[in-house]
């Protein structure tokens, strides 16, 4: 069964943790180590959020695939 709750789930972890990231960007002074950990923090964030959107557009095309041969 094709299901997309796993890249759902993905797509919110990587929102939640690109929320928290931005926080620290916005809280800490600029440059400093936090400041920097979190903005590579927000990059890494930013990759999981477009793996996770990758995998349910290939689920939505299988889907799409299964329907067509279906019909």
């Amino acid at each position: 069964m094709i299901d997309g709750s796993a890249a759902l789930k993905g797509i919110q972890n990587g929102m939640t943790s690109m929320r928290q990231q931005a926080h620290t960007v916005a809280t800490e002074q600029a440059g400093s180590r936090d400041s920097t950990s979190a903005q590579v923090g927000m990059i890494a964030s930013q990759n999981q959020i477009e793996a996770a959107v990758k995998s349910l557009q290939a689920e939505d095309r299988m889907i799409g695939s299964l329907l067509d041969i279906r019909a």
